[in-house]
């Protein structure tokens, strides 16, 4: 039977799961009492007494209080690693519980006309407004899936599964998700949906009470300052102005819009004024930064005329236009979608307007003179070339080219403080679980996040000692100091030497090899290097050669990595090596196991950029809080943190193995040794001379390789019929 996809779903007629609908349905009666005494605070509610509302008033604080079991929300950086975290659950342990897994528009939605748009979720919500969204308004038809019911086949689900379910139905698996993460009592989701004040509201993740773990936790004290920080752009403000004004034209809340189309004129002309003085320059981009020895934060704000008088009234103009919005919504919804033209674009500002208002609002909040915060914030403004002009060049569209700016300048709230966005996550949860393969060195967690951690445990390795080797080699194979800092990574013979030995490497590594760099730059340097010389075709003769491209898209990259794997998977003589840098998408989240990698070779410490100005504000801001590690501390950990991430790559299970070689001459040093993961410092051995540790080296690889071949099934007679499944 077909259906119809703009049909709204009978619940009875689509087997939805009675215990979803039951815990649906305490939710919203939860949700129904907490809106009447909300709306009671604003207007006089007619048929409802003050006994009335003190009677739901008492219901509202006895569920508050009452003891329940927490939900918890699993949290790591990536939807490819979530998927990884579902499977495990799924596949190695008994344990069952509703879950739900939370992802972007991008990932789950299969409308047509939204994925072949620039924005995903712009046109999402645009359709979902406009009621031309046929999967939105059936999305409720996945929910009576006997595939994700208790006991189904999917009863564990990951996004894959869901778009699967909700495709031949019709149906939106986005809204779907969220619905079921309402009453999931395992929630997983990127750890931005946690972190991020404004994607948490969004996604209706409420954390009081709850467990929060984060997988992946080595990067949270970078994800905390993110999700704390905000940024504007003047083209950002200007559509904003736009928008409000077309409001205004129409009639529409004209003293509110008017309110924000003020706040967006007065900073997008302060961004653009003529004559503006930058202390932070270098090849294309000029920052300027408060406060300075001549204006504090306060001082701009009043320049700027954001008072908190002000702050206040654009607030209140917010929450009237988003109550607005939201009555546009529920007439929407009360009609049903034969009607269109309910919400068309005339009658309300974008979801992205409103997002540049909210967050401008967080922030302002966090710098007023008297915050708890007001002193961990940095504003900025920062300006660049626009990007679209070479675009436009390329393109040879002229009329394009004039009518765009020629500089584009962005207001910046960074915040210098991870603990501004973690501390109030630690105030509202029972419990926060950090965990990663990779957090050492652990000293600063404590102060930067501002939590007391109750207890901490650094692990050794499930894998055993002889299934693994790590080595430190001060000199290459002709003698020269391999030290990949900046004024030496120049020199010739320091190029030709690391050739050299990624050369010699290569030659006896078996199977996958990964070589990690501090930077791009150093990576092409090498690889042009290594091509003029012709050592780059003398590794290929032992290797195929796979060079992750800086930038480029998700796509882009997947197609490297599935070439890569599958060049692997299939019988050959020769392996290959995949070159990366620390801190790019083969360093972090991706699972090398196995003949993947059997090889990892770690060239340098990637120290982040000393001259960008945030690392430079972040040093100076840890340097002026004795709470804080000093700034050069913190510095060097950040490094650390990169290089310990990239040497996880490989050695994935009990039954792995594989080498670890540093060709970098400050790892033979025990301080420099003492900053890597527990796992690998005890074990590490330094060699002075390159031909030493080579041997050293060989004699692993034929161990190992020799154990591998006890451990395959004896040849079977060729008589036999033989069906061989090549599992990835």
């Amino acid at each position: 039977m077909e259906t119809d996809a703009w049909e709204k779903p009978d619940i009875l007629s689509n087997n939805y799961s009675f215990v979803t609908l039951q815990a649906r349905a305490q939710t919203l009666q939860s949700e129904t009492v907490d809106f009447i005494l909300d709306t009671s605070k604003k207007q006089t509610l007619v048929g409802l007494s003050k006994d009335d509302l003190a009677t739901l008033g008492e219901y509202q604080d006895a569920g508050k209080s009452a003891t329940q079991r927490p939900r918890i929300f699993f949290g790591t950086r990536t939807h490819k690693q979530v998927a990884q975290l579902v499977n495990e659950l799924r596949s190695k342990t008994p344990y069952r519980l509703r879950t739900a897994v939370l992802g972007s528009r991008a990932q789950t939605c299969t409308h047509p006309k939204a994925k072949r748009a620039e924005s995903v979720d712009d046109t999402c919500r645009q359709l979902r407004d406009d009621n031309n969204c046929g999967a939105y308004t059936g999305f409720r038809r996945v929910l009576g899936s006997k595939k994700l019911a208790e006991g189904g086949e999917l009863e564990i689900w990951d996004l894959e599964d869901i778009v699967s379910v909700a495709r031949p139905l019709v149906a939106c698996s986005y809204y779907a998700s969220r619905e079921l993460a309402a009453t999931a009592k395992l929630v997983f989701c990127p750890y931005n949906y946690i972190l991020d004040p404004a994607v948490r509201k969004a996604a209706g993740i409420e954390l009081e009470g709850n467990i929060v773990i984060l997988d992946e936790a080595h990067n949270i004290e970078n994800a905390a300052r993110d999700a704390g920080s905000f940024e504007v752009s003047d083209l950002q403000l200007a559509s904003l102005a736009h928008e409000c004004s077309g409001m205004f034209d129409h009639g529409i809340l004209r003293n509110e819009h008017l309110v924000l189309k003020s706040l967006a004129d007065t900073l997008a002309a302060w961004l653009q004024r003529d004559g503006a003085a930058f202390e932070y320059c270098d090849y294309e981009t000029q920052t300027s930064v408060w406060p300075k020895p001549e204006c504090s934060v306060d001082t701009l704000l009043t320049d700027l005329a954001l008072t908190p008088d002000y702050i206040s009234q654009v607030k209140s103009a917010q929450a009237k236009i988003e109550d607005y919005i939201a009555s546009l919504r529920t007439q929407s919804n009360e009609h049903g979608p034969e009607d269109p033209e309910l919400l068309p674009r005339d009658k309300h500002v974008s979801a992205g307007a409103l997002r540049v208002v909210e967050g401008l609002l967080r922030v302002l909040k966090h710098v007023a003179h008297g915050s708890k915060f007001a002193t961990d914030f940095r504003i900025a403004v920062v300006r660049h070339p626009n990007p679209e002009l070479r675009t436009s060049l390329k393109r040879k569209r002229q009329s394009a080219f004039e009518s765009k700016p020629a500089f584009i300048n962005t207001l910046s709230f960074w915040t210098m403080n991870p603990g501004v966005v973690f501390s109030e996550i630690a105030e509202q949860t029972r419990s926060i679980v950090l965990t990663s393969g990779t957090l050492s060195p652990l000293d600063s967690y404590a102060s930067e996040l501002q939590v007391d951690f109750a207890s901490t445990l650094e692990a050794n390795h499930v894998i055993a000692p002889s299934r693994f080797c790590a080595l430190a080699v001060e000199c290459g194979p002709s003698g020269v100091r391999l030290e990949a800092k900046y004024r030496t990574s120049d020199q010739l013979e320091f190029q030709d030497d690391v050739g050299e030995a990624i050369r010699a490497i290569a030659a006896r590594s078996p199977d996958g090899m990964l070589v990690f760099m501090p930077s791009y730059a150093l990576l092409n340097k090498l690889i042009a290097r290594w091509e003029a010389t012709g050592r780059l075709a003398e590794i290929r003769s032992h290797k195929t050669v796979f060079v992750e491209p800086q930038g480029g898209t998700k796509d882009q990259f997947d197609k490297l990595l599935l070439s890569y794997r599958k060049h692997l998977s299939e019988p050959n003589e020769t392996g290959a090596v995949m070159f990366g840098v620390f801190r790019g998408k083969v360093s972090e989240g991706i699972d090398f196991s196995d003949h993947f990698c059997r090889t990892v070779v770690n060239i340098g410490i990637p120290f982040p950029a000393f001259k960008d100005v945030k690392v430079m504000l972040k040093r100076e801001y840890n340097n002026e809080h004795t709470m804080l590690l000093n700034g050069s501390k913190w510095y060097d950990i950040q490094a650390f943190r990169a290089v310990n991430q990239a040497l996880g790559r490989c050695l994935r299970h009990k039954d792995d193995w594989g080498a670890i070689i540093m060709l970098e001459a400050r790892f033979v040093q025990n301080a420099n040794i003492a900053r890597l993961s527990k796992w690998i410092r005890g074990h590490m051995r330094v060699f002075g001379r390159f031909e030493d540790a080579k041997q050293y080296l060989d004699a692993f690889y034929d161990e190992r390789i020799s154990e591998d071949a006890k451990d395959m099934p004896q040849v079977l007679d060729a008589e036999e019929n033989v069906t061989i499944v090549l599992d990835e």
